[in-house]
């Protein structure tokens, strides 16, 4: 099978009238489920008090992963046009219905998680449509514009939490959350604008007859065996998984906790280090959009060594030493983030990418969920210090990973049955 192929474009992105208007839509939609995620548990907790509340909530999304490839497999199935639609509207409707519930003061446990289930299936479905439908889109320059986006995701990020902090004071927690509710129609709008993935002729279906129609577990396999066979993407992928450990969403928490803790500083100058290491991780994920050439294998050594490096220095007695080194973090691991999330639209058949980024999900998932587990663990038994070697000797692993894929990363590609055409560059 022919793989993904990029066009040479003198036209980046952000000079597409077509991408702009696609940008703004999903940028307003993130934008509006970053001040969501802040807003809802805070919510919640003024209303119950409960901590347990807010980290099942908090869960929710996480185990939305376990989804990602049977979803992937049905839009690489029927496009990418089958959830971005529904799930923008299953977001609204289910977001409406919670705020309504909410209006009333009296939020019950079961209610609440259906509808708050509900709204972050509908994200899901929505984000599996128009990743997929990211190349149907914008083919001249499909891996920029992933990387693009990935850049405007940890902007919205980052602009989340200062909506809410900004917004709790003027609208409350409850208009907060309607203003959730308002950004899924920006979407739809743009949808509506006609800028939105090419309708698919006839189902896909990999190495069979096109009547011929397997199991979606079956779609799913065969995914997998033209993922293994592009190096290119299996390898960043499997070298990143233990860099997804040392920075999931366990680490971050423990960062915090420690310069306020082990430190002493105040909440201002957390908030403030927080604040920079965001910039810092814009920073990197910007830096990857803007180029024109993807290197992987460099960008994953860069990111591997300076994240080790940085949390082992980490343990050195310096406030100052510890927060430069969590900024060189963070930006390490955004710029690694994105080129992982450029590679599968650069480097694989379109009609695979559904399924290539719901088994990444799935599989980059698992250490995600497992450090928020061990870190208090660890701490709790050898102390704070111990974590962060801990999370240096995990992080140190993509080295090992490194050092073992190197000298067949170039190997020939076995889903390429074609020459290569311009702008086919090689991975360096």
């Amino acid at each position: 099978m022919a793989r993904q192929t990029t066009a040479i474009t003198d036209l980046p992105p952000w000079r597409d009238r077509k991408f702009l208007i696609f940008a703004s839509g999903n940028f307003a939609n993130n934008l509006g489920e970053a001040a969501y995620k802040v807003g809802l548990p805070l919510y919640v907790y003024e209303l119950t008090g409960s901590l347990t509340t807010m980290s099942l909530l908090a869960a929710l999304s996480p185990a939305m992963l376990l989804l990602s490839p049977w979803l992937g497999a049905i839009v690489d199935r029927w496009g990418p046009r089958v959830f971005v639609v529904p799930g923008l509207l299953l977001q609204l409707v289910a977001a409406v219905a919670l705020n309504l519930i909410a209006l009333t003061g009296d939020i019950a446990t079961v209610p609440l998680f259906c509808l708050a289930a509900l709204v972050q299936l509908g994200g899901e479905m929505y984000r599996a449509g128009w990743i997929t439908g990211v190349p149907g889109m914008f083919p001249r320059n499909a891996a920029q514009s992933r990387a693009v986006l990935s850049s405007l995701f940890v902007t919205s990020n980052i602009a989340g939490p200062l909506v809410v902090a900004a917004g709790v004071g003027l609208v409350g927690y409850l208009g907060l959350l309607w203003f959730n509710a308002a950004t899924f129609i920006a979407p739809i709008i743009v949808w509506l604008l006609g800028v939105h993935p090419p309708a698919r002729k006839r189902p896909v279906a990999i190495d069979r007859p096109s009547l011929d129609r397997p199991s979606l577990g079956r779609d799913i396999i065969d995914g997998w065996h033209i993922i293994k066979a592009e190096k290119r993407v299996l390898y960043v992928q499997l070298t990143a998984l233990p860099l997804h450990f040392a920075s999931g969403i366990g680490v971050l928490a423990f960062m915090i906790w420690y310069l306020r803790d082990h430190w002493g500083m105040s909440a201002s100058g957390v908030s403030t280090a927080q604040a920079v290491a965001n910039i810092g991780a814009l920073a990197g994920s910007v830096y990857i959009a803007a180029r024109a050439r993807t290197r992987p294998r460099t960008v994953l050594a860069l990111s591997a060594a300076i994240m080790t490096a940085a949390l082992f220095t980490m343990a050195i007695p310096s406030t100052w030493s510890f927060v430069a080194c969590m900024v060189a973090f963070f930006t390490m691991r955004s710029a690694m983030t994105a080129v992982s999330a450029m590679i599968i639209v650069k480097y694989l058949p379109p009609e695979v990418v559904g399924r290539a980024e719901g088994l990444f999900n799935l599989i980059g998932g698992a250490p995600l969920l497992l450090a928020p587990l061990l870190i208090p663990l660890v701490q709790g038994t050898f102390g704070s210090t111990a974590v962060l070697m801990f999370l240096g000797s995990a992080a140190g692993l993509s080295l090992l990973c490194l050092a073992r894929f190197w000298p067949h990363w170039s190997d020939p590609d076995h889903t390429s049955t074609d020459t290569p055409v311009s702008g086919d560059v090689p991975v360096k």
